[in-house]
């Protein structure tokens, strides 16, 4: 005789939601936290600039017997940068959806959002490497002698030793893994247990090294950037908070050390939560000579 099984009893078998909802793969992106940084709660407008100052250079005067001392007038340079890029994710969950998911996805989609624009500052971060002047071309394959050669231009530019990157596409990571003295063990260590320990987590040349993966490729070059924090700016300034009380809800939350504003509201059209996750922003060039490009091929 014929047993029943699940094909006939299908339309009676509830359906099991996992307990784990897998969510937004985000890309590994690292600049935002890596650059220089200015961040201010003052509501800014759309166009508005943040002006940075630049201090001059100071020189060391003798001093003899019954002189004065030499006043100096250091020239002030301004950079500014441009409040232009408004960015937003959104997306609606019908309460219908809610209702049949057991994880929470209207948190999961909120967090989504949110790596989504922390993506896109990285990109917009890493675009800038156009602007920079000073390039090593290492398209035959990443070698020591370009980190020296970075090591070299950001020393004569007097570059802080501190404070240094090397932040690698993930074709130009796969070739930073062959070079010996990153990964021998036995020439690290010969260097003392501090140094194997920054060597194993990353640092070579006096550079703290990372992979991002939003870093520029054009014509099938990788434009990675090896630079002091201070060659490039990211400017945020949060939005405003106003729809609390009229309808929404809204919160700041942050992404790598950036606002971003998240505004929730219930729409009854579509009985379910309308939400929204958006920045102000904007990037810039800061020191030309702190920063190289060190151009790899794509794999």
């Amino acid at each position: 005789m014929a047993n029943i099984t699940s094909t006939e009893t299908a339309n009676a078998i509830a359906t099991i939601v996992a307990a784990e909802a897998l969510g937004y793969l985000k890309a590994n992106t690292v600049l935002a936290r890596l650059v220089a940084r200015d961040w201010d709660n003052e509501v800014a407008v759309y166009g508005q600039t943040v002006d940075i100052n630049i201090r001059g250079s100071l020189s060391a005067n003798d001093k003899t017997e019954n002189s004065t001392i030499t006043l100096q007038t250091p020239s002030t340079i301004k950079k500014s940068v441009t409040l232009n890029k408004h960015k937003e994710v959104s997306f609606l969950l019908e309460d219908f959806a809610r209702v049949l998911s057991r994880p929470n996805l209207l948190a999961g989609y909120m967090e989504d959002g949110i790596k989504v624009i922390g993506e896109q500052i990285d990109s917009d971060l890493s675009a800038l490497y156009s602007g920079f002047s000073q390039t090593v071309d290492a398209t035959t394959g990443l070698g020591e002698d370009d980190f020296r050669n970075s090591r070299r231009l950001l020393n004569s530019a007097k570059a802080p030793l501190g404070d240094r990157y090397a932040v690698l596409h993930e074709d130009a990571e796969y070739e930073m893994l062959s070079i010996e003295r990153i990964v021998n063990r036995d020439y690290a260590e010969s260097l003392g247990s501090s140094v194997a320990a920054d060597s194993y987590s990353g640092r070579f040349a006096g550079f703290q090294m990372f992979l991002d993966q939003k870093i520029a490729v054009a014509s099938s070059e990788c434009k990675n950037l090896f630079f002091h924090k201070n060659a490039m700016v990211l400017a945020t300034r949060p939005m405003p908070q106003d729809g609390n009380g009229a309808g929404v809800v809204q919160t700041a939350m942050a992404e790598d050390g950036v606002g971003l504003r998240v505004t929730m509201s219930y729409d009854h059209d579509y009985l379910g939560w309308k939400v929204t996750v958006d920045v102000l922003y904007g990037v810039a060039e800061l020191r030309d000579d702190h920063g190289v490009v060190v151009s790899t091929t794509e794999i």
